[in-house]
């Protein structure tokens, strides 16, 4: 019952609870009011006997006293009702003088035990079983031996008579009867009102109202954008419903605003992509003729000496051409990324020739590399290509760092979350908290040199591997990137 309980609704909760204490309620005091009419009827009842035998005990005195005592059989005769089972009089020993029972004057009062009489004090009353096994109220009272009596009897004895009234229990009976319907009508006709008037007040001012409140929290959780609850009510349900509104209000104003968001995203994208097809076009165009005037430059410098300004002239140009070559296939590379070819590789292997193809730079630059590797197992990756993003950000990290410093590898085994992380951390001067979340954008650079293209490069190398790349870095503590890669070492 705990369970169904539990699992009912807070509208049927409420009617049941509310049912069960009223039934016990009304049930309590529809039990007290029938147990207070049942003793007003019986109060009522030996009002009456007590009545009735004061009657017959100063009728009796009465006649005695005008001499018509013979005159007493008939008195009791004329006080036969419907409810009085037998009034006699009889003597100590059980004989009869005087009864309103056909039959039984000169008997012996044939009583099963004749000392329940002869034990009472006078004036008691008490309940015993009549004929046919029903209950029935007697009181008894004494007939002393008093100066009336003495004027025809001796005064020797002191009981002259006792009289017992007996009053049946079917008044009674039917009383209460009636008494007990008309409790358990009353009882159920309030517990129905009741019950039926807190369904109603529940069901109108909890159950709809909550129903519509649900209804309208579903709708929005389906991406619906819900219309407003309208209610005029001031008390906690109200409250309720206004706060919900404002809610619905302000989650359709933010779904607005990422509609609009990802439109523009996706505006934007198509306007990357479009632009994207239109660079590599562009850099295809370049590179063949940058290619060509590379050429013919370097055989032009062969017929200057070694001492002649146009060599150095002719150097530099190479330079710039080489930078601007490097330029555009980086451009060629960010617009039109190759397949990733996965292979089953040792990552610790692929950090080796990374830091073999620094280490010149770094030297240059004085700075000391290290690797920290735990004992990874192979996994599927492509190796040019995430070489390529290493040493991306490897050159970034020496760059920051032209007076000296450490470049440190990092690989962590996370088989338990079935990761690989790769770290390199530099102790540069770190990265400004405003160039932080636009550090992986095409074409952003700090630098005068180089095309902004390399971070943006590796953000997609990594990403196309499954992976994830962040940067930390705090001003004057260094910077930090974390690569996390699928730990498959399964083709």
């Amino acid at each position: 019952m705990a369970v169904s309980y539990w699992a009912m609704g807070l509208h049927k909760k409420f009617i049941y609870f509310f049912a069960v204490t009223a039934l016990f309620s009304v049930g309590f005091f529809s039990w007290e009011s029938f147990r207070l009419n049942r003793e007003h009827i019986r109060d009522n009842r030996r009002g009456k006997i007590e009545l009735l035998s004061e009657i017959i005990n100063n009728g009796l005195k009465s006649l005695i006293l005008e001499g018509r005592a013979g005159e007493f059989q008939k008195f009791l005769d004329n006080l036969i009702a419907e409810d009085i089972a037998a009034i006699r009089i009889f003597t100590e020993d059980g004989m009869i003088l005087h009864s309103t029972v056909p039959g039984e004057i000169g008997r012996r009062f044939q009583h099963k035990d004749m000392s329940v009489y002869r034990s009472r004090t006078d004036q008691s009353i008490f309940s015993s079983d009549g004929a046919e096994g029903k209950k029935i109220f007697t009181k008894v009272v004494l007939i002393r031996n008093d100066w009336l009596c003495q004027r025809c009897h001796s005064g020797i004895a002191h009981i002259r008579g006792i009289l017992d009234v007996e009053l049946t229990n079917r008044r009674t009976d039917q009383d209460l009867t009636a008494t007990a319907r008309t409790v358990t009508g009353t009882a159920l006709i309030t517990l129905t009102l009741l019950i039926g008037s807190i369904w109603l007040l529940s069901l109108y001012l909890v159950k709809r109202p909550l129903d519509d409140i649900i209804a309208s929290i579903e709708k929005v959780a389906d991406g619906d954008r819900g219309e407003q609850i309208s209610t005029g009510r001031k008390d906690e349900i109200g409250r309720i419903v206004s706060s919900l509104n404002a809610i619905m209000s302000d989650i359709n104003r933010k779904r607005e605003e990422i509609d609009k968001c990802r439109a523009d995203r996706y505006l934007h994208i198509d306007k990357m992509a479009s632009l994207g097809e239109l660079a590599a076009t562009v850099a295809h165009d370049i590179k063949n003729p940058l290619a060509g005037i590379s050429g013919a430059l370097q055989v032009l410098a062969e017929d200057y000496s070694d001492d002649s300004p146009r060599k150095e002239i002719s150097r530099e140009i190479l330079e710039e051409i080489g930078r601007l070559d490097g330029a555009v296939k980086d451009l060629l590379l960010f617009a039109r990324p190759p397949d990733m070819c996965l292979i089953l590789v040792d990552i610790n292997a692929i950090i080796e020739k990374v830091m073999g193809r620094v280490a010149p730079r770094a030297d240059m630059l004085k700075v000391r590399v290290d690797l920290h590797s735990d004992e990874v197992s192979t996994s599927m990756v492509d190796p040019e290509q995430l070489e390529r993003a290493l040493v991306n950000i490897a050159m970034h990290s020496l760059e920051s760092m032209p007076d000296g410093g450490i470049l440190t590898f990092a690989v962590l085994d996370r088989r338990d979350r079935g990761e690989i992380e790769i770290t390199v951390s530099d102790t540069g001067p770190g990265i400004p908290e405003d160039n932080l979340k636009d550090i992986f954008k095409p074409f952003f650079s700090s630098k005068h040199s180089g095309s902004g293209l390399g971070l943006a490069i590796t953000r997609n190398i990594i990403e196309g591997h499954q992976g994830s790349i962040v940067v930390e870095s705090s001003p004057g503590e260094g910077t930090l990137y974390r690569i996390i890669l699928p730990n498959t070492d399964k083709a």
